[in-house]
C-alpha cells in the first residue's frame, strides 16, 4: 500500500505549498526527531547528547541496552514505520536504533525538566518577576541568571547549575518537539516509559504517574498562562475526551479542542472587527481557564431576545462614547472570544497545527477554522487595535501592524472544507446586513465615533431642541 493509505499514518511531511510560505516554521533548529530530518549537518551536534542520555537512562532505570532493544522490537518495525507518510532508504536496524535513541531522549528530557526545571516561575526574585514567564518571550536566560545570583539559600550554585537543565537548550528543544515533521509515535514513548520509567519514584504514592501526565506537566511548565495548555486538573482534562493521542503535535491540538463542537458548511465571510463594532457589536475577551471545560476555540455571539425582536433598541452608539452607560450592555450584541496571546513563536506553533489538520483532519480542521475567523476579523492594524483594547488579542510583538500581517499570512494556501463556525458566521452576517445595523454604523461613524464627537452631537441636539422650544413657547404658553 502507499504510505498515506496506511491506517496508522499520522506523521506527515508538510505539503510544499505550505512549506514555501514559511519554511522556517516547519524546520527544527536544534534537534532531529524521527526520519525526516535525520542526518542533517546543522542538527548532528545533538546526536552525541542522545547517546549520553541513553547511557544515563540505562544507569537510572537499571535496564541494559539489550532490554531496551527487545522492548522496541516487540513494538514492531512495521507498526512504527506505517505511522510515517514518507519512508526513506534507512534499513530496519538503523531505523529502529534511531527511533529508540530519539524516544529515550524525549522521555529523559521530560523527566529532567520535571525533576529539575530549567527555571521555576515561583522561585523568581523581585527583579526576575519583571519578566513574563511564557513561551512567547526571550527573557528566560536573564531570569535564570538573576534567580541564581539573588537566592541566598543556594549553598553551592555551581552544583545546582549542573543539575538543572540548560534553559536555552531546553526551551529550543521544546519548540522542536512540537513540529509536525519532528515526531515519533506517542505509543512508542508510552511503551518505553511504562517498561523502564513507570516504577521510578517521581510522584507521591498512589498518584497517577502515567506518561500522559508527565507530558502535560512538561508543556505546562513552558506554556503556563499561554492558553495553549489547560491548567485545570489532569484527570478533568482527559476524563471527557476519549481520543488516542498520536504524537506531540496532535496532543497540543487535543488540548485546544472544545468539549462540544460540530462542523457545518463552509464558513461565510464576516466583516472586519471595526465594521462590526460600528454596526453595534461589542467585542469581549476573556482569559482561558475560568471554566474547566472551556477552550481557546470557544466563541459565542450573544444577542438578547429583546434585541432580536426590536433591533432599534441597540444602544451601542451611546456606549461607544459614553462608557458610564455600560450597565445597559444587554442592549447590544456581544461577540465573546478567549484571549489569544501572540508572540514570537505563535506562527510556528499555529502553522504546524494547521498543517496537521490539512493532512490528517481535513473535515475537523478546528484550528484552521479559528484562524480563518480571525483573518476575517483582522484586515488592518486598526482592527488589531480594537481587539487588543477589548482583550481579545494579547500582543507581545510590540507592533499591532505586525499582528495583522501575521494573522493574514497564516491562512495562505489553507483549504477549508467545512467550518465549526458556520452558524456563528450566519448570525454575525444576519446582524450586520440588517437595515438597522447599517443605520447604526452610519450614525456611530458620523456622530458618535468618540467621546468628544458624541458630546458635540448631544449638545447640538439639546441646542436645537431649546431653540425649537423657544420658538414654540409664545404659541403654546398663553399669559
Amino acid at each position: 500500500m502507499e504510505p498515506e493509505k496506511w491506517l496508522e499514518c499520522c506523521i506527515y511531511k508538510v505539503p510544499q505549498k505550505l512549506r514555501k510560505v514559511k519554511k522556517d516554521a516547519y524546520t527544527p533548529k536544534l534537534i532531529s526527531i524521527g526520519p525526516y530530518h535525520y542526518g542533517q549537518e546543522n542538527l548532528k551536534k545533538m546526536e552525541d547528547l542522545k547517546v549520553r542520555y541513553f547511557n544515563e537512562a540505562v544507569n537510572q532505570t537499571k535496564k541494559n541496552q539489550a532490554d531496551f532493544t527487545k522492548c522496541i522490537r516487540e513494538i514492531g518495525n512495521k507498526k512504527i514505520l506505517h505511522c510515517y507518510a514518507e519512508v526513506n532508504d534507512m534499513n530496519e536496524k538503523d531505523f529502529m536504533k534511531m527511533i529508540l535513541l530519539d524516544s529515550i531522549f524525549i522521555i529523559e528530557q521530560l523527566w529532567r525538566t520535571y525533576k529539575n526545571p530549567p527555571m521555576s516561575p515561583p522561585a523568581m526574585t523581585t527583579i526576575s518577576r519583571k519578566c513574563v514567564w511564557s513561551m512567547w518571550d526571550a527573557c528566560v536566560i536573564t531570569c535564570q541568571k538573576e534567580t541564581k545570583e539573588d537566592d541566598p539559600e543556594k549553598k553551592n550554585p555551581k552544583e545546582d547549575n549542573h543539575e538543572k537543565e540548560n534553559p536555552l537548550r531546553s526551551y529550543n528543544t521544546m519548540q522542536d518537539l512540537i513540529l509536525l515533521e519532528n515526531q515519533v509515535p506517542f505509543f512508542v514513548l508510552e511503551e518505553l516509559y511504562d517498561f523502564a520509567y513507570n516504577d521510578l519514584s517521581m510522584y507521591q504514592q498512589n498518584e497517577d504517574n502515567s506518561f500522559l501526565k508527565l507530558v502535560h506537566a512538561y508543556f505546562l511548565h513552558f506554556w503556563n498562562g499561554s492558553g495553549l495548555v489547560p491548567c485545570s486538573g489532569f484527570e478533568k482534562i482527559f476524563s471527557s475526551k476519549k481520543k488516542k493521542v498520536k504524537h506531540f503535535t496532535d496532543l497540543l491540538r487535543y488540548f485546544l479542542l472544545p468539549q462540544n463542537i460540530t462542523c457545518g458548511s463552509t464558513f461565510e465571510r464576516v466583516p472586519c472587527a471595526t465594521k462590526l463594532s460600528e454596526a453595534g457589536v461589542e467585542f469581549k475577551g476573556s482569559r482561558v481557564g475560568k471554566s474547566k471545560t472551556e477552550s481557546l476555540l470557544d466563541i459565542q455571539f450573544r444577542k438578547s431576545a429583546l434585541l432580536k425582536i426590536c433591533p432599534f433598541l441597540n444602544m451601542s452608539w451611546l456606549f461607544s462614547c459614553f462608557p458610564c452607560f455600560k450597565c445597559l450592555e444587554i442592549m447590544q450584541p456581544v461577540l465573546e472570544l478567549k484571549s489569544f496571546i501572540i508572540g514570537d513563536e505563535t506562527e510556528s506553533v499555529v502553522r504546524n497545527l494547521m498543517a496537521l489538520e490539512q493532512c490528517h483532519y481535513p473535515w475537523e480542521a478546528y484550528i484552521c477554522n479559528y484562524i480563518l475567523l480571525l483573518d476575517n476579523l483582522i484586515n488592518t492594524a486598526a482592527d488589531v487595535d480594537l481587539l487588543v483594547e477589548k482583550n481579545v488579542i494579547v500582543s507581545l510583538l510590540g507592533n499591532n501592524k505586525a499582528v495583522a500581517t501575521l494573522i493574514n499570512a497564516l491562512c495562505q494556501q489553507i483549504v477549508e472544507g467545512n467550518s465549526c463556525y458556520f452558524e456563528l458566521s450566519e448570525e454575525i452576517k444576519d446582524h450586520y446586513t440588517s437595515r438597522w445595523s447599517k443605520l447604526m454604523a452610519s450614525l456611530t461613524n458620523l456622530y458618535f465615533k468618540d467621546f468628544w464627537r458624541g458630546t458635540a452631537t448631544v449638545v447640538g441636539i439639546m441646542a436645537l431642541f431649546f431653540t425649537f422650544w423657544n420658538f414654540l413657547r409664545p404659541f403654546v404658553c398663553h399669559p
